[in-house]
């Protein structure tokens, strides 16, 4: 599992960061990012999803020990995540899992859904490409909270892009999730070379 991962940390070095010329905006007025991640480059790349959902199975036999859940995420980041996991468990490993996307907003007409897809009554692991701020995943658990549907106590990401045992301070307050979620990740801000 270790290449696997040095492999992932490699690929998202070299094709998934960027350093602009002139700096992005950063979503607080007045800053800016000096590198800006970009994780649908590695999530639309057929291998390297297939290595994430590889180790995705390992982390939950090892953390969590059944897949006991469903996995949902908030539009647009998730959604090869919630393909492609319930999809290679299946195939590779002989596990059903259902997944659900929950949209950025309300639809204003027809049945008037935040979510797409059909949730079962199994609790609801929320996943992400990054963790570097905990807003999906809050949108994510006041959706479900509003759809009552009962909340898993991981949530999952492909990069926590803070260093190694570092959680993002909005992890640790309640505007954004309950006390008590553990964050599952493939990587983390050491095993990225972020150069500039």
């Amino acid at each position: 599992m270790d290449d696997e991962k040095k492999y992932i940390a490699k690929y998202i070095e070299q094709h998934c960061i960027l350093y602009p010329e002139t700096h992005f905006f950063d979503k607080l007025p007045g800053t800016r990012y000096k590198a800006q991640y970009y994780l649908a480059r590695a999530l639309y790349n057929t291998e390297i999803m297939e290595k994430i959902v590889d180790i995705f199975y390992e982390i939950i036999n090892e953390n969590v020990g059944s897949f006991d859940f469903q996995i949902t995420g908030r539009q647009w980041s998730s959604i090869p995540l919630l393909t492609a996991i319930p999809l290679l468990l299946r195939h590779k490993y002989n596990i059903n899992i259902n997944s659900f996307m929950i949209k950025r907003e309300r639809k204003t007409y027809g049945i008037h859904n935040y979510i797409e897809g059909i949730p079962n009554e199994l609790p609801v692991m929320i996943v992400d490409d990054i963790c570097n701020s905990t807003d999906s995943f809050g949108f994510c658990h006041q959706v479900l909270l509003s759809e009552n549907l009962t909340t898993f106590p991981y949530f999952f990401a492909v990069l926590n892009k803070y260093k190694k045992d570092i959680v993002p301070k909005a992890l640790e307050e309640d505007r954004y999730l309950r006390k008590g979620y553990k964050p599952l990740t493939i990587l983390n801000g050491d095993d990225i070379n972020v150069s500039r």
